[in-house]
């Protein structure tokens, strides 16, 4: 069994354009990279692209960013243009050599990482009483307090940045499948796909916290 889990890093740089070039208009250029990152440490490239942005007005909003994004056909739009908004307008309100009045030229790097770890098949499992196969995995009890504590439905999850299992990679607020809140990251997944995680490391497939501190 191959789980691929979905993460991006993003790092955005704001600076004014040069008095003289006053006429110029907002501009976004973003380097985009995508790759798979191996549980072996190698690295696959799938693709770079260079691409800019001209944003209306002088506002930089999630849905605009977003919308241009998703005009380039750009993975994760949605997520890059909330991420890239709140890094612009925090640059805007903590650095005081910025002029929110002048154009502005906006630098960032984005990677799109996928990250495949290879898992071997195992038989289905009794997650609430059969104890995990390996030292590494849960305990019985975990399974059990997350699946009797930690469920949530999916209509409470619209609206929130975090909307999509990270392990198969589906939509959560339109899954009718049982969800889980992890309670000391907060991270969300399909019950079966966690469990399926926890029963071979006892810790979140995104962050590595523990569901539960000893």
């Amino acid at each position: 069994m191959e789980i691929e889990i979905h993460r991006a890093e993003v790092y955005t740089r704001v600076s004014n354009l040069p008095r003289h070039l006053m006429w110029v208009t907002n501009t976004v250029q973003i380097n985009l990279d995508e790759l798979i990152q191996h549980e072996t440490g190698a690295v696959t490239v799938l693709g770079s692209r260079r691409i800019r942005l001209r944003p209306r007005g002088r506002g930089f909003t999630p849905r605009q960013l977003a919308g241009l994004l998703r005009d380039e056909h750009v993975p994760e739009s949605p997520y890059l243009g909330r991420k890239i908004a709140l890094d612009i307008n925090q640059q805007f309100a903590f650095d005081s050599s910025l002029q929110q009045q002048q154009p502005v030229f906006v630098s960032v790097n984005v990677k799109l990482i996928r990250e495949r770890t290879l898992m071997p098949p195992l038989p289905p499992p009794d997650f609430l009483h059969t104890p995990p196969s390996s030292s590494r995995g849960a305990s019985s009890e975990v399974f059990q307090r997350l699946s009797q504590e930690q469920g949530v439905k999916s209509r409470d999850l619209v609206g929130k940045n975090e909307t999509q299992c990270s392990i198969c990679i589906d939509d959560l607020s339109k899954t009718r499948e049982n969800i889980i809140e992890l309670p000391q990251c907060l991270h969300v997944f399909h019950q079966d796909c966690l469990f399926e995680w926890l029963r071979r490391q006892n810790s979140c497939p995104l962050c590595r916290r523990a569901p539960y501190e000893l």
